[in-house]
């Protein structure tokens, strides 16, 4: 799953989805996020807005970071939403994108 971050003061980037189980969050970026940050992003198709507080950030490569937190704000129909858009792309010799 793919989403626009808005931007917080280091202009628009780009993040996708790894996992999730609903609560919390594996995010790839192209921005890095200190602990303790609130990662925005929006899902362009449906204009949903996540909201992600950061738990820990890594560099991957050259390009992305590998966030990891847990969704704030969420609400229940949004979780189902997520959750059954995860659970369609899963397949179990890839990862989530």
């Amino acid at each position: 799953m793919s989403w626009r971050l808005v931007d917080q003061g280091q202009g628009e980037g780009l993040a996708r989805l790894i996992e999730t189980d609903g609560q919390r969050a594996v995010v790839e970026s192209n921005q890095p996020f200190a602990v303790g940050a609130t990662l925005i992003a929006i899902h362009p198709p449906s204009g949903v807005e996540y909201r992600i507080k950061v738990r820990s950030g890594r560099r991957v490569n050259d390009t992305w970071f590998r966030i990891e937190g847990r969704f704030i704000s969420l609400t229940k129909p949004e979780r189902e939403g997520l959750l059954a858009e995860a659970a369609s792309r899963k397949d179990p010799n890839e990862r989530d994108a």
